[in-house]
């Protein structure tokens, strides 16, 4: 019975001792599960993608997003949606030694496996378009701070690392559609490779820019960002 005891004293104030040690707080990691997306149109997404930190959004935190320019208070935390560069370094990465070095099918992740990012090959909008359109800065992408979307310059233009001409041809991309108008917005992980892309549009019904697509959130978690 003393035995019993001692052993009961000791794992008791080994639990008391792991909650002095262990800070009172918890973490959470999200990561889509491949499933069917949600589709929203562009302005949807770069709102709601931003809502993500404020009360009652996926973290339940106590920040407040400016609904015009997306900017916010917080300083260790910034959800966005994804720009065309980011998507590029993901694309990139993916084929890399670090990655899947194989062509990636609808499902299929960035590793290869449950550790990569799962890939939807249905078209993923990105936060990228041409600048000074009229259109689109009448629209909360055009309000919206620079950190939260690419602007480039010209039909022909190119960022680093965003995947787009500099990789023509890999896995596949056999159709790749720059800027072909000044309303179209980019698409990504179209024709059944992740680095296809298009970008085509038309005057009159603007279909690139209203289109109900997915999109993806890009988390960046560290201090005074």
């Amino acid at each position: 019975m003393k035995i019993k005891n001692k052993i009961f004293t000791i794992m008791a104030t080994g639990v008391a001792l792991s909650a002095l040690i262990m800070p009172n707080k918890s973490n959470a990691a999200l990561q889509s599960n491949g499933g069917t997306p949600a589709n929203k149109n562009l302005d949807g997404w770069m709102v709601q993608i931003r809502q993500m930190q404020e009360m009652g959004g996926t973290l339940g935190r106590t920040d407040s997003v400016n609904t015009k320019n997306l900017t916010s208070g917080a300083t260790d935390l910034d959800i966005h949606m994804e720009k065309n560069t980011e998507y590029g370094a993901m694309a990139i990465l993916s084929a890399s030694a670090y990655g899947n070095p194989n062509k990636i099918g609808k499902g299929g992740t960035t590793t290869g496996n449950s550790t990569g990012i799962v890939i939807n090959l249905n078209s993923e909008k990105v936060a990228a378009a041409l600048q000074d359109i009229s259109i689109f800065y009448t629209t909360v992408f055009g309000t919206a701070t620079a950190r939260y979307k690419n602007i480039y310059s010209s039909q022909e233009n190119e960022k680093i690392g965003d995947a787009t001409l500099d990789t023509k041809g890999w896995h596949g991309s056999t159709e790749n559609n720059w800027f072909n108008h000044e309303i179209s917005v980019m698409h990504r992980a179209r024709y059944g490779s992740i680095f296809s892309y298009s970008a085509s549009g038309a005057m009159d019904d603007l279909p690139r820019y209203n289109s109900l697509t997915p999109s993806r959130a890009c988390i960046v978690v560290g201090t005074g960002i």
